[in-house]
């Protein structure tokens, strides 16, 4: 069998995916959700790769199919490895946990060990959109820290995480205007 060139995945194959893989519903409502806040963020940003992030918005949490642990990135990953899709969605969906867990952290939480903090602009994009979102919900960057802060402490890896991608995307964002 002749293996297919890795790809992005238009929003109609993400749905595919989900499908295809069972994910439950109340979870690809969440990434419609996670999909529109990303959208929103990405679109005026010049450079952004919009189908990249809205591919890995859509698909970010399809490990939720096997798992509703910490671990469903690194499910997910598995299984969009089997559907040749790109890399680039693949390291969306490995980062988008957290705020980003430093390879360090991510042993202690018995993750393979590896950096899932975001590099590029559209894993930061996704990553942020996720934590603006609880469930099916959107919530403010407010709301969402201060979540962040109860559960984990003020100085908190996670509260710095968070900060640190608000900050980057609108570095991005006054770049664009200048």
């Amino acid at each position: 069998m002749q293996k297919r060139n890795k790809h992005i995945p238009s929003e109609e194959e993400c749905y595919m995916l989900l499908r295809k893989y069972k994910t439950p519903p109340n979870v690809v409502r969440h990434c419609e959700v996670v999909t529109k806040i990303a959208k929103r963020i990405a679109s005026p940003l010049k450079g952004v790769n919009l189908e990249l992030v809205v591919a890995g918005a859509m698909l970010h949490d399809i490990g939720r199919s096997v798992t509703h642990s910490i671990f469903h990135a690194i499910e997910g990953v598995k299984i969009l490895e089997k559907e040749n899709i790109s890399e680039k969605v693949l390291d969306i969906v490995k980062k988008h946990i957290g705020t980003g867990i430093p390879k360090k952290e991510a042993k202690k939480l018995g993750l393979p060990e590896d950096d899932y903090v975001p590099k590029t602009i559209e894993e930061e994009i996704v990553s942020f959109a996720d934590n603006c979102s609880k469930g099916e919900n959107e919530i403010s960057f407010e709301e969402a820290k201060k979540m962040f802060v109860k559960k984990f402490g003020h100085d908190s890896y996670v509260v710095k995480g968070f900060e640190r991608q608000k900050n980057r995307i609108n570095t991005w964002k006054k770049k664009q205007k200048s």
